[in-house]
């Protein structure tokens, strides 16, 4: 019996001690610059899986996760509570993203290139896979993680946006509209056009394949 009182009187100092999001901004905003350390430690695995989503670069990611944090930490007296916090901060991962996506365009043709036998066998499975299905073994099968990335790099950046968005992050087409400050009827037209594009490639990068498969 003492023992668990003295679990609970534990467990109760323990959840006294936690801070909520709100109560960090508020300490950071009044100066408290470990209360904004400590938030982004809270969400920091988040904000850099998000990343990861747009780049396979494991450094790459972190180093845009940071930015992504500098910003929030910039614009953090314009946060509204109205909001959960990690949906803000998400906000600016996604725009952080898409403006590195911006930067580095590269054209389709420059995104075929020779392949690994993992890469290979997994090639089988692109003629009868959906978009949702390649967004997410990029993120299952480790040796399908550098061609679905490469896929996804032969699109725009405003396509991938929408497209990883929508079936990686599950957002609705409100919610990604509001997030890019598009029209919900563009995000509904992108998300369609990406598809298409992305089944094109797919089959354009299988026929690349084939030669060196019947090696």
């Amino acid at each position: 019996m003492r023992m668990a009182r003295l679990a609970l009187a534990s467990r109760l100092r323990w959840s006294a001690a936690v801070r909520t999001d709100e109560e960090l901004i508020a300490d950071a905003l009044a100066g408290q610059t470990d209360s904004f350390s400590e938030l982004s430690a809270r969400h920091r695995q988040r904000v850099e899986r998000l990343c990861q989503r747009f780049f396979s670069d494991q450094e790459i990611a972190r180093d845009l996760a940071q930015e992504a944090f500098l910003k929030a930490f910039a614009a953090l007296s314009t946060y509204r509570a109205e909001m959960p916090f990690g949906a803000w901060l998400r906000a600016i991962v996604v725009n952080v993203c898409y403006d590195e996506l911006r930067r580095r365009k590269r054209r389709p043709e420059d995104l075929v290139g020779d392949f690994s036998e993992p890469e290979l066998g997994w090639m089988q499975l692109v003629s009868t896979a959906t978009p949702e299905e390649l967004v997410a073994e990029a993120e299952e099968r480790r040796e399908s993680h550098d061609l679905a990335h490469r896929l996804l790099d032969s699109l725009k950046p405003e396509d991938r946006m929408v497209l990883v968005l929508k079936d990686s992050e599950e957002l609705g087409v409100a919610e990604i509209a509001q997030m890019m400050g598009w029209s919900e009827a563009k995000v509904k037209i992108r998300a369609f056009r990406a598809r298409q594009l992305l089944r094109k490639q797919a089959e354009r990068m299988t026929s690349a394949a084939r030669p060196r498969v019947a090696k």
